[in-house]
């Protein structure tokens, strides 16, 4: 073959590689996107008690229901609820649904979730959290695993009801409202919370959205776009606005049952449910061995489109859906064995879903394999946006068991399904799932009301292998002990976790504990708060759980909390003195680990020594002893070795090491700066030295004291020399014996710690060892260190050592020199170590250097190896188990072996949940908007004065639903008003006429409360008599009396006008001289008042303790949860009738039996103070029927005081007989349609754009000019001063002109404002135009008008219109008109983003008046630490330097900068200084300056002037934090701006820049407020350069100056709010009324003037209204009035607020008509016309013109001649 072949044959050669490549990668590309998707996780909580996938598979085996009553604890008005009247308004005809118990409840402190947030977010989140932590959970991954995983979540929600209007958010809570309640923020606080950053999407789609999450979650797992993914659906019924809306159209079964495709079908039930899938690739699940549950093959997801209807469902589209299902899956319809049906239950739902059914899965089937159908609904009702996911659950669980669950309510199926079309059959009985030789199959199905249809086939989970290989390899520390390692959030989350473990392990005897064990540690994160059981069997285990979960202590139980961070570890190697005879033997048994260290060591030092290490361990008979120095030093280092090497081996790894004396040979071993050769060498030598020349010739002491003191202590001793510092009070002396011996005496008798340190017979490290130095050094000649692969910290030097040092000469000064052990602690932990582990046979230096560490207060956590006598593997387990419950990261894996089974399913985490619900919102109206005021009190409605009098009348309502507490309160079994309650309303409208003291209340007759339904109650107060005293009457009316009800008098008295102090305190607690009542007699105290007939449930049980002093009761008492807050109560009424609870234990009637008796006369009553939640009572008795009642607080300040209250027997038979400043001042621009008529049709106009086209016409002047003001798109500032210095231009050319003196201007605009919804962002160059042009009106009154147009024909033949309304400003919208006005805003809803108190706020103008305000007030109430304050002249401005001290004194860092904030280089490089991490992230332009003067005079100089320092700095700021997080933009902007100052044209101009460029910010999703503000009065910058005359301008627009405080609190209500633009100023409204009829009230201010308007008539007389304006209108002027009246109604069905919004030729089906709608209007214009309709009317003529051509038709022929409409009457 030539070369040229040869290169031939190797190109074809690799092009054929290549291709196969090629081919691979498409196809890997092709299964990519078709890969089944496993379900390894799934959590739940569906109603009927269901809170695990097996508990719903339990309850649909069963055959259950989960349909139950509604719930009683949302605050639901249960008692007007139900109503069997189909269409009674705000009623429900169903008494039960499908409903999870305890929806309020949440583990907020699992979630790092404070209490506020948590109480205002939507349950549905809260849902999500735990189960989305579930189902991690439950696929065996610790979910911490996936913190910045590219973890998808997908989750379908809807109804988000919760926080709305029902119920009542405190106003310090609105701030959360928002991500509260957002469905966006469902997924994304799941994303948040764990730290996932795959992506987070909230789907709703009605009912199929819990489908459609997980078919957008399988998309993206199969693109790779999530690794993982959580898909479900959540659905919670807040409110019952769902179940009434539903009831109105009648798609509820009336017996709340769900009877899917059944004959006696008759509609849905409403359910609640959440469930949560978690998903991966099944070749991922495979590989890390997560067990599959269930595989999903393939999903669809469709629309019906333009269909029969948007709510009907659409049986082609359904077809098509479960097509593309089987076609993405590549299976045919007979592959797929079930379908969980949507199957609703309603009989127009159900027919078409079957008919789809069959016309798909129905056909080619083979016989005896029909499919078969059924539905979850019928178990548990509609779960929503949930409905979907429960069904995927339901058939995973079915696959699973084997089994084809039975459809419940199905009487017999459906009669309008021809069900012999396919072979379809209803599972009207389980079956078993027979095994057909393929996987089993499912199909689910979810059809959105929304018209999206979504369809799903499941699949059976494959076989899967053993997760791990066999696992040879033996454990760490063998087999005897097991580590349950548990972990939890808070102590009561730990004990939780115990009592679920111990639940399931009792429950589950077939588990072993080791397995157990295992799937502990490789399925459950670590959480801090963490305990370790350490167990031999079951019972050991389960008694050490118990002890967890009862908060006790028990043997092998290890607690702790582990730290966020921990310092680096250190291993410690101690000298002598941790030896024991034993020692090792255990684990040398248990641990291979251990075993085959020892016999390295072994195989190094017995050559050397003679004798075995093995043998001594062992403790073999003959073996050498550990008395001997030359055995206990060899057996100790190695011993040392092999722990250090166990301990390696469960993964503690040291990052230093560090010995004491002969402790640093192994040290340096372990580090491998000694090899195993020469540190036996070393230890064996050392050791056989000391013993063969010093040995018995002295000794050493331990000391309890310091360094110093113990130097002082030896200058009197010769012979005696410091051997070891061990720590800031121990010392370690060593020397001769008879010095040591007086030592020791001497420090007996000075009160001094101190013992002789047993076996030491030498006196190491003193200077006997001198004798040794020459030999030694000899004899180790040979040994040098070498670099470590730990770092090794010297007790020789104390410090940090180069390794290499570790010659003769350095082990001679280890064996020499004091030993520095304190110094080395003390540098290991300023070098940041803080884990100490003793690796000793018993912990002997574990306590100094716990000494040290708390001396440095630096935090640590210090352990031992193993103790004395405890040498095996549970001491070791136990000290590994302190480590880990510190937070130490333990191999848990080496301890327990990895095993070849898959984790056992574990219980999923016992979160420790709180009930977190808002009260439902007072539903006693709006008092204020009744003509009264609120009375501000939990028992009471409204208040008002009572006219002609000075007496006051309050009212309210009381049920046992809104005061749910009051049902606790009973006698002889009748649920009464309790007395004090009449006490607490009698004080409350005392305080209302300014009297103190209620002198006396009489209980006339007890106020008895219906079980359902409510009372009306009046409390009704006096005028003051001659004393000034006043009389209070409280009277009751049961509701079901109606309004001629007879009125009950319960209680009269006497308010008294005294504020006397109190002469009383209750400090001294328990009282001097007192006896405690026995505990038994107290716990029982509650049923001896039963037995007399006191019914008192659990929110009247206040009694927490009591004492008696003689005939005295002292007694503690406190508002039991279940009565609810005390705040808002002066006492309340379940507090003090606890007090009165206190004569049970009276011993001034011994041995009487408790008789029934009620309050019956109070007198005296005094209320010290208010809201409190505890008492302390003294009572004394008067009397046998009378008392004395002191009350204080839990710190014993007087609460309240009761000079006698007089107690009455009742006979039980007779108890039934006759039973806002600051909101004020924010306004908003709105636009509102205005109705307008021309008498011109053609207008003499001249269009002008520049001053050179107005002076051309000054010789003819015309009849008006037409100045188009166009900025042509662009927004730089060039464009600004362009378009309005043209426009000055042309103002000031045309007002120069006499001869124009009668020809108007009329200013067209286009987007110079945004009207309505929809309008583009607003020009800036217009904008600021229009502000000039609005001050040149304010000028010359009646001569400039200034109209914004949209530019669409229809608005261009209305401009006449316009002209002629004498309307100074409007805008016109396809031809409909508008006028601005000021207009009250809506309270803030709290939307805005809190200011970060860490960053920094940039303030312009921020040494001005304004500006000092605003950083005064952002450092106290904001608590921001960090401001710029720009202005012109910097630190040179007057009071700069005060302002900055100021500021920093409040804890501020302050920059006062000079920069001229309208150069951008300047502000570019001003920015770029703000630190990094106190990033920018609020900017406040308060900047701004005056150059006055007429429109006819202004210079573009003037102009410019003024633009720069507002205008062209928020441009600039504008443009440089754009791509900054910033949480705050606030623009200072000013009413002249859209009011129009006369006289400051430039001024007005700037500050419309201001607000049109907020408008634009805000459209972009930017953080932008422009506040408009009102006169700050004179001490404003702007405004102190104002003539005294002009500052009247403020008076003729009715503004009054604002105060600081006031300004202030404008500033952070704005910053709340949602609009763009907000108008902040105090008007003077009633001067404004005054002046309704005055030409001197701005234009736009007459939106706040009252008017009165004359009632509209209807039916008959509105066709008489009709025929009499058709009788005198002329034949071309009908079809207009007949127009008018189209298009009038058309406004009012659709709820327009103008009718000109209505286009003559504008189709009504275009903007919302439908069917209803248009036989709404057939019936209006038929009884407006008086003829008949067709009720096809409005589709036959769709526009008003043609509708009106038709009416006047049909009126025509109706009466014969259109001159005659008053005869339309007599054709009724």
């Amino acid at each position: 073959m030539t070369s040229s072949e040869a290169k031939l044959v190797e190109a074809l050669r690799a092009s054929l590689i290549e291709n196969e490549q090629l081919e691979n990668e498409n196809k890997k590309i092709r299964d990519s996107f078709t890969e089944p998707i496993a379900i390894v996780g799934m959590a739940c909580r569906f109603p009927g008690g269901v809170s695990s996938p097996e508990e719903l598979w339990e309850l649909i085996a069963d055959g259950r229901s989960a349909v139950g009553a509604f719930p009683t604890d949302r605050g639901w008005d249960l008692e007007n609820l139900y109503d069997p009247d189909l269409d009674r308004a705000g009623t429900t005809y169903v008494q039960e649904g499908g409903f999870l118990d305890d929806v309020g409840e949440f583990d907020a402190g699992f979630f790092g979730i404070s209490q506020s947030e948590t109480l205002v977010m939507d349950p549905q989140q809260r849902l999500m959290l735990e189960t989305s932590w579930e189902a991690i959970e439950r696929a065996g991954i610790d979910p911490a695993t996936l913190r910045g995983k590219n973890v998808g979540v997908f989750a379908g929600v809807g109804g988000h009801d919760y926080a709305t209007g029902f119920h009542s958010v405190p106003d310090e809570l609105e701030g959360y409202l928002m991500t509260g309640g957002l469905a966006s923020v469902l997924s994304g606080r799941v994303s948040y919370t764990l730290g996932f950053e795959g992506p987070a999407v909230t789907v709703d789609t009605a009912c199929s959205s819990s489908l459609v999450a997980l078919h957008m979650a399988v998309q993206s797992l199969r693109s790779g776009e999530s690794s993982l993914a959580l898909a479900g659906g959540s659905s919670v019924m807040c409110t019952p606005a769902g179940l009434v809306l539903a009831s109105r159209m009648r798609t509820l079964a009336k017996d709340g049952r769900c009877k899917a495709f059944a004959a006696s079908a008759d509609g849905t039930n409403s359910a609640e449910g959440v469930g949560v899938l978690l998903l991966e690739r099944v070749s991922d699940a495979i590989r890390d061995g997560h067990e599959i549950l269930g595989v999903v093959r393939a999903t669809a997801v469709n629309q019906d489109g333009a269909s029969n209807g948007l709510t009907a469902p659409n049986g082609p589209s359904q077809q098509r859906v479960i097509r593309q299902a089987l076609a993405t899956a590549g299976l045919s319809s007979a592959d797929v064995d079930i379908v969980e049906a949507h199957g609703t239950g309603t009989p127009l739902g159900d027919p078409i879903e079957a008919q789809a059914l069959l016309a798909t899965y129905g056909q080619g089937r083979d016989p005896g394999l029909p499919l078969w159908l059924g539905s979850v609904k019928s178990n548990l009702g509609h779960a929503g946006h949930a409905a979907g996911v429960a069904g995927v659950i339901k058939m995973v669980m079915a696959m699973r068991h084997g089994v084809l669950p039975r459809t419940l309510h199905v009487d017999e199926p459906t009669p309008q399904v021809d069900w012999s079309a396919g072979a379809v059959e209803l599972l009207t009985e389980a079956h078993e799932w027979p095994e057909i030789g393929r996987p089993r199959r499912a199909g689910v199905s979810g059809f959105g009301v929304s018209g999206t249809n979504a369809h799903v086939i499941l699949e059976q989970a494959p076989e899967q292998t053993s997760v791990n290989p066999s696992d040879e390899k033996a454990r760490v520390l063998g087999d005897s002990v097991v580590p349950l390692v548990l972990s939890a959030r808070g102590e009561a989350g730990l004990a939780g976790q115990a009592r679920r473990l111990g639940s399931f392990l009792r429950q589950r005897q077939e588990l072993d504990l080791l397995d157990v064990g295992r799937s502990l540690v490789r399925s459950r994160g670590l959480l801090p708060d963490r305990a370790i059981v350490l167990a031999e069997d079951r019972e050991e285990a389960l008694t050490a759980l118990d002890a967890v979960a009862n908060g006790e202590s028990a043997t092998g139980v290890v607690r702790g909390t582990a730290e966020s961070v921990v310092g680096r570890t250190v291993f410690v190697f101690p000298g002598q003195g941790a030896q024991w005879a034993g020692m090792g033997r255990e684990l040398l048994e248990a641990s291979p680990v251990f075993a085959t260290s020892m016999a390295e060591c072994a195989e190094a030092l017995d050559p050397l020594t003679g004798w075995s290490l093995l043998d001594v361990v062992r403790q073999v008979e003959g073996a050498r002893s550990l008395e001997d120095i030359d055995v206990v030093q060899p057996v100790s280092w190695a011993l040392m070795l092999s722990l250090a090497a166990l301990w390696e081996a469960c993964g503690i790894v040291p990052d230093a090491v560090v010995g004491h004396s002969q402790g640093e040979i192994a040290a340096a071993c372990f580090a491998g700066a000694l090899s195993l050769p020469d540190a036996a060498r070393l230890v064996v030598y050392r050791a056989k030295a000391i013993r063969a020349e010093l040995s018995g010739r002295g000794g050493m002491a331990s000391l309890v004291a310091g360094v110093k003191a113990a130097s002082v202590l030896i200058e009197e001793s010769p012979g005696l020399e410091i051997a070891a510092v061990n720590g800031p009070s121990s010392v370690v002396v060593t020397g001769e014996l008879p010095a040591l011996e007086e030592l020791l005496a001497r420090c007996e008798t000075e009160g001094i710690h101190a013992r002789r340190i047993h076996r030491a017979n030498a006196a190491g490290h003193s200077a006997q060892m001198d004798v040794l130095r020459d030999s030694f050094l000899e004899a180790l000649t040979g040994i040098s260190g070498g670099p470590s692969r730990v770092p090794l910290y010297s007790t020789v030097t104390g410090r940090l050592q180069d390794t290499t040092e570790l010659d003769a000469e350095y082990w001679y000064r280890n064996l020499r020199q004091t030993v520095q052990f304190d110094p080395a602690i003390r540098s290991l932990a300023g070098d940041g170590h803080g884990v100490f582990i003793e690796v000793s046979s018993h912990p002997v230096l574990a306590p100094s250097v716990q000494d040290v560490l708390e001396e440095l207060q630096a935090p640590a956590v210090v352990t031992g190896s193993l103790h004395r006598d405890e040498g095996g593997p549970r001491r070791f387990l136990a000290s590994l188990a302190h480590l880990h419950t510190h937070g130490v990261q333990v191999s848990w894996g080496a301890v327990l072996g990895r095993g070849t089974e898959r984790p056992v399913d574990l219980p999923t985490y016992a979160f420790q949940r709180q009930r977190y619900w808002l009260d439902p919102a007072d539903s006693g109206g709006d008092a204020p908007g009744l003509g009264l005021e609120a009375a501000d009190h939990p028992l009471l409605g409204a208040v008002t004065e009572i006219p002609g009098s000075d007496g006051v009348l309050f009212t309210s309502r009381l049920s046992l639903r809104t005061h749910p507490w009051l049902a606790d309160h009973a006698a002889a079994g009748v649920v009464l008003v309790p007395g004090a309650a009449f006490v607490e309303l009698a004080v409350r409208a005392g305080d209302e006429i300014g009297c103190g003291l209620v002198g006396e209340l009489v209980i006339e007759r007890p106020l008895l409360l219906p079980e359902s339904g409510g009372v009306q109650v009046r409390v009704w107060v006096g005028e003051p008599d001659e004393s000034r005293h006043r009389t209070v009457q409280i009277h009751s009316r049961w509701e079901e009396a109606g309004p001629r009800g007879s009125w009950t008098r319960h209680a009269s008295g006497r308010l008294v006008p005294e504020e006397g102090g109190a002469d009383f305190d209750l400090t001294q607690w328990p009282p001097p001289g007192a006896t405690a009542v026995d505990p038994d007699v107290l716990a029982h105290a509650y049923d001896g008042m039963a037995e007399a007939g006191y019914g008192y449930g659990p929110a009247f049980r206040g009694l927490r303790g009591a004492w008696t002093r003689g005939e005295e009761v002292f007694a503690e008492v406190s508002l039991p949860e279940a009565a609810g807050k005390g705040d808002d109560y002066g006492l309340h009424p379940a507090l003090l009738d606890a007090a009165m609870h206190a004569c049970a234990f009276r011993t001034d009637m011994p041995g009487e039996s408790p008789k029934l008796a009620l309050p019956f006369v109070w007198r005296d009553v005094r209320l010290h103070a208010v809201g409190t939640s505890t008492l302390r009572v003294h009572l004394t008795p008067l009397a046998r029927d009378t008392i004395r009642l002191r009350l204080a607080d839990a710190f014993g300040a007087p609460v309240a005081a009761v000079d006698s209250m007089v107690l009455r027997p009742v006979v039980p038979e007779l108890l039934r007989v006759g039973s806002g400043a600051s909101k004020e001042q924010m306004f908003r621009v709105a636009w509102e349609p205005i109705s307008v008529r021309s008498v011109h049709d053609e207008l003499n106009v001249v269009p002008v754009t520049t001053a050179e086209d107005v002076r051309a016409v000054a010789g003819t002047p015309p009849g008006m000019f037409l100045l188009d003001v166009a900025g042509n798109g662009r927004t730089d500032l060039a464009a600004v001063r362009d378009v309005t210095g043209r426009v000055l231009e042309v103002v000031q050319a045309w007002l120069a002109e006499p001869a124009f003196q009668d020809t108007p201007l009329v200013a067209l605009t286009q987007a110079g404002a945004v009207v309505q919804d929809g309008d583009p962002v607003p020009d800036l160059a217009v904008a600021t135009a229009a502000g000039l042009l609005r001050s040149a009106q304010s000028e010359n009154p009646g001569r400039i008008l200034l109209v914004d147009t949209d530019g669409t024909e229809a608005s261009a033949r209305r401009l006449p219109d316009v002209l002629a309304s004498g309307q100074p400003q409007a805008a016109l919208r396809s031809g409909a008109v508008a006028v601005p006005r000021l207009v009250k805003a809506a309270p803030a809803d709290a939307h805005g983003r809190p200011l970060n108190p860490e960053g920094t706020v940039l303030i312009t103008g921020g040494t001005g008046r304004l500006g000092r305000l605003a950083a005064r007030h952002l450092v106290s109430k904001h608590k921001i630490r960090n401001l710029i304050l720009v202005s012109r002249r910097g630190p040179d401005a007057p009071g700069a330097a005060e302002l900055e001290a100021e500021l920093e004194g409040l804890g501020a860092l302050v920059r006062v900068v000079a920069c001229d904030v309208s150069d951008r280089d300047s502000m570019a490089a001003l920015l770029a200084s703000v630190p990094k991490d106190t990033p920018l992230t609020g900017v406040i332009h308060a900047a701004g300056t005056l150059d006055d003067g007429v429109v006819t005079s202004l210079t573009p100089e003037q102009l410019d002037t003024v633009l720069r320092p507002k205008a062209d700095a928020a441009h600039i700021l504008d443009e440089l934090t754009r791509d900054l997080d910033l949480a705050a933009f606030v623009l200072y902007s000013s009413l002249s701006g859209i009011l129009g100052s006369a006289g400051q044209g430039n001024y007005a101009a700037a500050n419309s820049y201001l607000d049109a460029l907020a408008v634009r910010r805000h459209a972009s999703g930017l953080p932008a407020t422009s506040l408009v503000w009102g006169w700050w009065g004179q001490g404003s910058d702007a405004l102190d350069k104002l003539a005294e005359v002009e500052l009247k301008r403020f008076d003729r627009w009715n503004s009054t100056e604002l105060t600081a405080q006031e300004g202030m609190e404008l500033f952070d209500l704005a910053l709340l709010d949602r609009d763009a633009v907000q108008v902040l100023t105090k008007l003077e409204l009633e001067a404004i009324w005054d002046q309704a009829n005055s030409a001197s009230v701005p234009p736009l201010l007459r939106g706040l003037i009252r008017v009165s308007r004359r009632p509209a008539r209807d039916g008959a007389t509105g066709a008489d209204t009709l025929a009499d304006r058709l009788a005198e209108a002329s034949p071309d002027q009908r079809g207009k009035i007949l127009v008018d009246l189209v298009q009038r109604e058309v406004a009012t069905i659709l709820g327009y607020v103008s009718a000109d919004e209505i286009g003559p030729d504008l189709s009504f089906f275009d903007i919302g008509f439908d069917s209803l709608t248009a036989i709404e209007l057939r019936n209006r214009l038929s009884a407006l016309t008086g003829v008949r309709i067709p009720a096809t009317f409005a589709f036959e003529y769709p526009t008003a013109e043609l509708a009106a051509e038709e009416l006047l038709e049909r009126l025509e022929s109706h009466v014969g001649s259109p001159d005659t409409p008053r005869m339309v009457r007599g054709g009724q």
